[in-house]
C-alpha cells in the first residue's frame, strides 16, 4: 500500500460525520537507518483530526500528548537491562527480587474457593524472577482483567486495585499460577520498575530521565503532566459506548482508569505520557542499535523470544480470546482460528514467528496501550513506528484495520533502507 493510499483512509476515519472512527491519531515511523541524502525517506510523522469528537474542538498535532499506557513497558524494560548490564541486578536470580521485592519474597497462589466461598491460598513452590516479571508468567496479574483476582478482591469487600493505589498495594495480592508455569497479563513491569528505583535509590522518574529520556531528548515524556507543561497538550480521552455508537467524550465504563491523570504511583508498566514524536526516538535507537541505550548484546536479549513450551501455549491459549487479542494483537486473527499465527513473548513485547501480510517480518516486535497505541520494531524488515490515539474500549474494533494499513504503508516506504 502506497502512503497516499493509507492517509486518504486515514483522512476519511477522523472525517467530522456519523461514521466517524477516531477522533485524531498521530504517527511516527522510520527506518532501520537514516540517510542525509535527501532524496532518502525520512522519518514519517503525521497527525489527522482533532482532539475531541467535536470538529470545531483544537487539531492534533505532533506535538499532541497522549497517556502511553502499557507503552510504557518498553521503556521500563530497556531500563531493566541496562541495569542488568551494569550489576545491580540479573534477569534469573530470584535472590534479586527477593532482595529489592521483600513484598514478594514469599507469595502465595490462589488456587480454588472453598464451600463458604473462602480463597483457597498455597504457598508458591518456585520464585520471581525479572526475567519472569517482564514477560508476564510469573504469576502476577492485574486484577481487573483477571476474574478469579476480582473475585479475590470482592471477597475482602474490595474493587481492582491495580493502577489505582501504590504499587506495593495495587500489586498484593495471590498468583494465579506457580511462577514460570503460564502467562498472565499483569503488573510484572511495574515491579520491574520498583527494582530499577530501589537498585538506583531514586524514583523511577528520576532514573528514566538520567539514563533514557534526556539521552535521547524525549523532553515530553514523563510520568507526571506537570513536567514540561505537558498537560496542556494532553488529549482528552474519547470512547465508542456501544459497538456501533458515535464517539463520545470520555472512559465510558472505564471511568475507574481517569485516575491515570492523578497517579498514586510511578507505574513502570502504564503510567507514563508523552508523544508519538518522542516514542519514535526510543524506538529508533533501538532499533538502530545506536549503542545510546543498550549495548548489542541487550538488544538481542530484549528481542529474543523466551517462552518455555507451556508457557507459549498459554500465552496462545490468552490470544484466543478475542477481549485478550484485540488488546495484544490488535486486528490479527484470533489463536486457534484460520489464518492465525504463532506468538511468543521477549523481554521487550510479544513477537510474531512468522512473517505479516503488512510486510513486517517474523521476529517483529510490538505492544499497544489501552487507549489503543500500537507500536513495532522489526528488525529484519528495518522499521519501527507508532500509531497513537486515546479511545476506549481498548482493542476497539471498528478502526482496528487502519493500524494494519499503517504498518503496511511503512513496511513498502522504509523497510530496509541502506540494505
Amino acid at each position: 500500500m502506497s502512503v497516499s493510499a493509507f492517509e486518504d483512509a486515514i483522512k476519511r476515519a477522523v472525517t467530522a460525520d456519523s461514521g466517524r472512527l477516531l477522533a485524531g491519531v498521530t504517527l511516527a515511523a522510520a527506518g532501520s537507518r537514516g540517510r542525509d541524502e535527501p532524496s532518502e525517506p525520512r522519518d514519517y510523522l503525521a497527525a489527522y483530526g482533532t482532539l475531541q469528537p467535536d470538529p470545531a474542538s483544537p487539531t492534533v498535532s505532533n506535538a499532541t500528548v497522549m497517556w502511553l499506557a502499557s507503552c510504557s513497558k518498553l521503556v521500563t524494560a530497556i531500563a531493566t537491562l541496562q541495569c542488568v548490564e551494569r550489576g545491580l541486578f540479573t534477569l534469573d536470580d530470584p535472590e534479586d527480587a527477593d532482595r529489592l521485592l521483600p513484598e514478594w519474597r514469599n507469595p502465595e497462589i490462589l488456587t480454588g474457593w472453598t464451600d463458604d466461598d473462602s480463597p483457597i491460598l498455597q504457598p508458591a513452590k518456585e520464585k520471581i524472577t525479572l526475567r519472569k516479571l517482564l514477560t508476564h508468567t510469573s504469576g502476577v496479574a492485574y486484577d481487573f482483567m483477571h476474574p478469579t483476582l476480582l473475585r479475590w478482591r470482592q471477597s475482602r469487600g474490595e474493587g481492582p486495585l491495580s493502577m489505582q493505589a501504590p504499587i506495593t498495594e495495587g500489586f498484593a495480592t495471590p498468583l494465579v499460577f506457580e511462577p514460570g508455569s503460564g502467562f498472565a497479563y499483569g503488573g510484572g513491569l511495574d515491579l520491574a520498575g520498583l527494582m530499577v528505583a530501589r537498585s538506583n535509590g531514586c524514583t523511577l522518574e528520576v532514573y528514566m530521565r538520567r539514563n533514557v529520556f534526556d539521552v535521547l531528548g524525549m523532553d515530553d515524556t514523563s510520568f507526571y503532566l506537570e513536567h514540561n507543561d505537558i498537560r496542556k497538550r494532553l488529549m482528552p480521552m474519547t470512547c465508542r459506548a456501544t459497538p456501533d455508537g458515535p464517539l463520545v467524550d470520555g472512559y465510558g465504563s472505564y471511568v475507574a482508569l481517569d485516575a491515570t491523570v492523578s497517579p498514586r504511583d510511578e507505574y513502570g508498566g502504564a503510567g507514563l505520557y508523552g508523544t508519538a514524536q518522542d516514542y519514535l526516538k526510543l524506538l529508533k535507537s533501538v532499533l538502530r542499535n545506536d549503542g545510546q541505550l543498550l549495548k548489542s548484546e541487550s538488544i538481542e536479549q530484549l528481542f529474543k523470544p523466551c517462552l518455555s513450551h507451556a508457557t507459549q501455549a498459554s500465552l496462545h491459549q490468552t490470544l484466543s480470546d478475542a477481549m485478550a487479542a484485540s488488546i495484544m494483537i490488535p486486528g490479527e486473527p484470533l489463536v486457534g482460528t484460520h489464518g492465525a499465527g504463532e506468538w511468543s513473548h521477549a523481554l521487550g513485547g510479544i513477537v510474531a514467528l512468522q512473517d505479516s501480510d503488512q510486510g513486517l517480518k517474523a521476529g517483529c516486535m510490538r505492544w499497544g496501550g489501552a487507549p489503543n497505541l500500537k507500536w513495532w520494531m522489526d528488525k529484519k524488515g528495518g522499521t519501527c513506528g507508532m500509531f497513537a490515539t486515546q479511545l476506549f474500549p481498548p482493542g476497539e474494533g471498528k478502526h482496528a484495520f487502519l493500524g494494519k494499513l499503517y504498518e503496511k504503508a511503512m513496511a513498502a516506504q522504509l523497510g530496509n533502507i541502506g540494505a
